[in-house]
């Protein structure tokens, strides 16, 4: 046999048993068993978060401190710009919005660029973020737009598809305010 075989054979045998060893200390989880499904009642996961000026934080920097609202959106979607300017901006002034409440909405749109990421941010009081396929599908944001409300301690108090009117954004508000 020569070199070239028989490294060639070695390589296959090695990805094979790492593997078969991965498979033994998995306890024979698939892959679908860590995907998370997050409910209202349960503890949100935790993300770090990029917003349309290039800075980083996580979810958990605003637990004990805010309530966070987050807007799973698309760039395109046209009920996601209606919810943001009949509901959010409304919401988001100064008079209205408590100070320990975050608003923060998440781009659910591919390749989305950070120059149009800050255009749609550009008048608005509240973080524009890039989102991620990962945090989409932890929160079970189907929909365009999905709002889900965190409370201080870092529990989902509030979780569905579709727009909202403003009074019913700040009855939910007001209950993860408690």
């Amino acid at each position: 046999m020569d070199t070239k075989t028989l490294f060639g054979a070695l390589l296959v045998a090695g990805v094979l048993g790492g593997f078969a060893i991965n498979g033994f200390f998995m306890d024979n989880e698939s892959l679908e068993d860590n995907i998370l499904d997050v409910k209202v009642g349960s503890e949100a996961p935790d993300f770090t978060l990029r917003d349309s000026k290039g800075n980083s934080f996580n979810l958990s920097d605003f637990e004990n401190e805010k309530v966070v609202v987050l807007e799973f959106m698309n760039m395109g979607c046209g009920s996601c710009h209606s919810f943001e300017k009949d509901v959010l901006k409304s919401y988001c002034n100064s008079t209205t919005m408590p100070e320990d409440v975050e608003v923060i909405s998440l781009t659910q749109t591919e390749d989305v660029s950070q120059e149009d990421l800050e255009e749609r941010a550009e008048g608005k009081n509240w973080a524009y973020v890039f989102g991620s396929e990962e945090m989409t599908d932890a929160f079970g944001a189907d929909r365009s737009p999905s709002i889900v409300i965190i409370d201080k301690d870092g529990i989902v108090t509030f979780s569905e598809s579709g727009p909202m009117t403003e009074s019913e954004l700040k009855e939910k508000v007001d209950e993860a305010l408690g």
